[in-house]
């Protein structure tokens, strides 16, 4: 909570809210069908493959350094913009910006830029040209560290906006840009699992599925009737794979005996 009321107090620009920045990870992880906890920073990090701290601007060393030995032990972490510029008394550090994450992320250095609202500057990854506005951490990688996207205008054209390092048995990944509509994040956070040999579905808004104690459910909170991907070896418990409108379908994956 001392983020949050830290970025809504001083938020920078008035296209920052830091509650939709968090909601933005959230719903792009329940669109691969992924199962989500959400967790405090006390909590033990290492039974979770993969650990996103989302715009986590309050930090102490003490962190930095249980991150550091969550992926030196094969896990996948992912900072958002914002991370680690302030320590817990919300004082800039007596260093360069972010300083602490620098090499636990592989960065050498950052600034940050805003745009105004009717101007949108544009990130390459892969293929695809994203717009951005909100929020841009501009990153100089340090050796041995990948960029994954780069800013495509602006005076930093060519500059790092996502980049992604191994250490240890797992990698770190840092995404600097706040994006409206999620799709760059939400990209690069499937590029994570898939390098990390976990595949993700790409399931539309409002729909949603989880696993519970052996059993899936799907449920569809849209206005438009739904199929869902129901392995042909499964067996049904309620409901189809054509999914109306606020329905719910169970099943369970049979074993061999």
């Amino acid at each position: 909570m001392n983020n949050y009321w830290e970025m809504e107090f001083q938020r920078q620009t008035d296209q920052w809210w830091t509650m939709p920045h968090i909601h933005k990870y959230y719903n792009l992880l329940k669109s691969f069908a992924a199962p989500v906890d959400v967790i405090s920073e006390k909590e033990d990090f290492s039974g979770y493959p993969f650990l996103i701290a989302p715009a986590y601007q309050l930090l102490d060393n003490n962190l930095v350094e249980r991150w550091t030995e969550y992926v030196k032990n094969g896990g996948h972490l992912i900072l958002t913009c914002r991370t680690g510029q302030k320590d817990r008394n919300a004082k800039l550090w007596e260093a360069p910006l972010a300083a602490p994450i620098h090499q636990l992320a592989g960065i050498n250095s950052l600034y940050y830029d805003h745009l105004p609202h009717s101007l949108y500057g544009k990130v390459d990854f892969g293929d695809e040209e994203y717009a951005w506005n909100n929020w841009a951490d501009v990153l100089t990688p340090a050796a041995g560290t990948d960029v994954w996207a780069v800013y495509a205008d602006q005076f930093y054209k060519g500059a790092a906006s996502v980049i992604h390092r191994r250490l240890g048995k797992g990698t770190v990944t840092y995404i600097g840009t706040d994006t409206d509509d999620g799709k760059l994040e939400k990209e690069v956070v499937r590029r994570v699992y898939e390098e990390a040999g976990v595949p993700t579905e790409d399931l539309p808004y409002g729909v949603v599925k989880e696993w519970r104690d052996g059993f899936y459910i799907a449920l569809n909170y849209t206005s438009d009737i739904q199929e869902i991907a129901i392995p042909d070896e499964a067996e049904i418990l309620i409901g189809s794979a054509r999914l109306e409108p606020a329905g719910v379908v169970v099943w369970k994956e049979k074993t061999n005996k």
